[in-house]
């Protein structure tokens, strides 16, 4: 089974842990490209480390494969879809580590951002859901969502319940909002941006 998780939403470590093991979380997956945090330096990749295995959880690194970066780059050369992420073979390599991992116990990808819809671990969630029909678990501080929760959410919380848009299409225009934003902040503030996602990157 797979989870996500982002933990803006556990400044102290050990609720983090808490609610993995209430999960039965055997795996923690870091997607972030680069794992390091300025601001939540208990998540660097080492420490992180250190932390996990002393809680037996065991840790891996699939930035290189699966990483913001990554789905960043995919998007704004015109990828427009989940399944089109996949014609990637870094992408599609790491989708297959994720799917063989999830067979042997209870499996979860972690990234920064608290909200999924604020980052791209939704993407490659959504992607391994549609793929292999098994369910998918966001985790929070106080509770846990299915991915169609968390969808259905996110429509009803930005009035879009009322839209007859499916879930690709709006995970996708998401995306593409997101990274827009984000290249015109880029352009802005060149030197203050690439000085910040030194540490907060996905």
């Amino acid at each position: 089974m797979l989870f996500t998780i982002g933990y803006s939403g556990f400044f102290e470590i050990d609720n983090f842990i808490k609610v993995l093991k209430e999960n039965n979380i055997t795996v923690l997956i870091d997607i972030r490209t680069f794992p390091y945090s300025k601001t939540f330096p208990q998540y660097d990749n080492e420490r992180l480390k250190t932390t996990l295995k002393n809680e037996n959880i065991k840790h891996m690194f699939l930035g290189e494969y699966i990483g913001g970066l990554k789905i960043k780059t995919l998007v704004k050369s015109g990828v427009s879809s989940s399944e089109e992420l996949l014609k990637d073979n870094d992408f599609k390599d790491g989708m297959r580590i994720l799917y063989k991992l999830s067979r042997k116990g209870n499996l979860c990808i972690m990234c920064a951002e608290k909200e999924p819809f604020d980052c791209h671990r939704l993407y490659v969630s959504y992607l391994f859901y549609k793929r292999t029909r098994e369910q998918v678990f966001n985790l929070f501080p106080n509770r846990r969502e299915t991915i169609s929760e968390t969808i259905k959410r996110f429509k009803s919380e930005n009035k879009l319940d009322k839209i007859d848009i499916d879930d690709e299409k709006l995970i996708s225009e998401r995306f593409k909002l997101l990274y827009k934003i984000q290249n015109k902040r880029e352009e802005r503030y060149p030197e203050t941006y690439h000085n910040l996602t030194l540490f907060e990157k996905n």
